[in-house]
């Protein structure tokens, strides 16, 4: 683009702040944020590196977004590199995207959660904090009866959906309410996002009084969890981490990120993290990890800096959020910087390392997927994840699958659960650069299968008793016996937490549900979704007829039968 020309486009530019994107044939290839857009631009008449000239001459078009403030326009760019990876931006490789709120283009539009909203849908955020986003969507649900996505799916049938018994859906695609008055709530829906939240908060406080009113405690203190996460959406709570310090420092390529983490002043965790090989210098290399890294994790009471950051925008914001902000300031916090800075430079010699290095891969996470069954009966996933030769298990998941005897189909189902959440947004975990399958070349193909549908791209491989043969979709890898035993390890570590679900699944509650009379199945699929056995034995009547079409007399009937 040439200068005149950039001149031209700035000029048509608001003095609001927000995030401007460089395109090259509508493709994004630079995007940035200011506190005044049009102020901001008006530098790049005169770049001040040959990278930023170079993009500014392919550029062909500007767009730009306004925000309410600088905090939504640093994590509105943040949320758009990881969604666009702009050739220009520099990036921190696996790092989490940021949840919005989505209110599809349908007939009966509908509201979800996500990280790659759809460009016809009105779109609100991002947010920090996705179960925050989730629980304020539950809320606009429940007060407003909006449709969510899967609730559509039952609109050819003509029939309500399970949300709509449980009062989370106003089913108008079964006539239970009018187009118009649906029209009219999904507007009181979307003034919470384009107004303030007071009438919405003013609303729940009226429904929470009458709970109380009728002695409907558990629902009254259902509403006013609702009235915390809509007030907190914007993320107006201070410090997530009391008494957390983080130490950072780069490495002397500016590609990699040392940190270490202390609780009490004790050092809880070393870790790396990789960033591309964008950044002329560690301000910029630190700036970057700071605004993707801190966006979307647990801010910490304090953050001791290798160099003095100059991005005004993120000191403010880290000021706004009550963390406390400094290089190293004696002794000790030298020390601590001088781990942070090896963890930045070691070498990786791990056992994941060197598998990656056989593979011809990068690999930094891995995930592996295993199915537990008896006769196709309580069916059940697991997804195990390693980072760094170690397991990640705050970052295990399981899932109860359809009770199929069909080893091929149960990993399909399995794999495709967890891409299409990744797919959506609604898994908050990075994508792993390895899955790896417990089973042979049938689960193979059905696993990447699942993963191609979703567009994923992820390598996978399968592990196959009983002397743990690596196999691959088109050959077999020729592995060492140290990058084989990591695979294994996980592989036995997945196989542990699927059989442990498989276990307390047949222990659970299906059975006696089954035999009661009146109970239909899917009011029993969301019993045994949600409830175990003590904690529906520890309910009375009245309790249970406050889950929607649970009557009186079937509320009986559960609690008789569970005595």
């Amino acid at each position: 683009m040439k200068k005149e020309k950039l001149s031209e486009k700035i000029a048509e530019k608001p003095e609001e702040p927000g995030v401007y994107i460089f395109r090259e044939d509508e493709v994004p290839i630079y995007i940035g944020k200011a506190v005044n857009i049009r102020e901001r631009l008006r530098s790049y008449t005169d770049p001040r590196t040959v990278q930023i000239g170079n993009m500014v001459e392919r550029a062909d078009s500007i767009d730009h977004r306004v925000t309410e403030d600088e905090k939504e326009a640093l994590l509105l760019e943040a949320n758009l590199i990881k969604r666009f990876q702009p050739r220009y931006n520099i990036r921190l490789k696996d790092s989490k995207s940021y949840p919005v709120i989505q209110f599809k283009d349908e007939q009966y539009p509908s509201i979800e959660p996500t990280r790659d909203p759809e460009d016809e849908a009105t779109v609100f955020g991002p947010f920090t904090e996705m179960g925050r986003v989730e629980n304020v969507i539950k809320a606009l649900r429940d007060i407003h009866g909006i449709c969510s996505p899967k609730c559509k799916r039952r609109e050819s049938e003509g029939d309500p959906c399970l949300d709509y018994q449980m009062g989370l859906c106003s089913a108008p695609y079964a006539d239970k309410v009018s187009e118009q008055e649906y029209e009219e709530n999904l507007e009181k829906a979307l003034d919470l996002f384009r107004k303030n939240s007071g009438e919405f908060v003013d609303e729940i406080k009226s429904r929470m009084e009458e709970a109380s009113e009728e002695k409907k405690f558990e629902r009254a203190g259902t509403l006013r969890d609702y009235i915390e996460d809509v007030k907190n959406l914007r993320g107006n709570e201070k410090i997530r981490d009391s008494g957390i310090k983080h130490v950072i420092a780069s490495n002397n390529d500016f590609d990699r990120i040392g940190l270490v983490v202390l609780e009490e002043n004790t050092i809880q965790d070393k870790r790396f993290y990789s960033l591309n090989e964008l950044a002329e210098d560690k301000v910029e290399a630190l700036e970057a990890f700071i605004k993707q890294f801190y966006a979307s994790d647990s801010l910490p009471e304090k953050l001791i800096v290798e160099v003095n950051i100059e991005d005004r925008e993120i000191v403010s914001w880290l000021e706004d959020e009550g963390v406390e902000f400094s290089r190293p300031e004696d002794g000790r916090e030298r020390i601590l910087m001088d781990s942070a800075q090896n963890a930045a430079e070691k070498l990786r010699d791990s056992k994941m390392a060197k598998l990656g290095d056989e593979l011809g891969i990068e690999l930094e996470r891995m995930e592996c997927f295993d199915v537990s069954h008896t006769g196709g009966k309580e069916v059940v996933g697991s997804n195990v994840v390693f980072e760094d030769d170690e397991p990640v298990k705050s970052d295990y998941r399981r899932k109860k699958l359809e009770e199929k005897n069909d080893d091929y189909n149960n990993m399909y189902e399995l794999v495709k659960w967890r891409a299409k959440r990744e797919v959506k947004g609604r898994d908050e975990r990075p994508v792993p650069d390895l899955i790896l399958i417990d089973g042979g070349k049938g689960q193979l193909k059905a696993a990447a299968k699942a993963i191609r549908e979703q567009n994923l791209s992820v390598s996978v491989l399968g592990i196959v008793k009983p002397d743990d043969k690596i196999i691959g979709l088109h050959r077999n890898p020729d592995l060492t016996d140290g990058a084989n035993n990591i695979l294994s390890q996980m592989r036995d570590e997945s196989h542990r937490f699927a059989k442990k679900y498989h276990k307390k699944r047949r222990q659970r509650i299906n059975p006696v549900l089954e035999e009661i009379d009146g109970l239909g199945p899917e009011r029993r699929k969301y019993l045994m979704k949600n409830f175990d056995l003590d904690e529906l034995r520890e309910m009375d009547v009245s309790e249970l007829e406050e889950l929607n079409g649970i009557g009186p007399k079937l509320a009986e009937k559960i609690i008789q039968s569970l005595d």
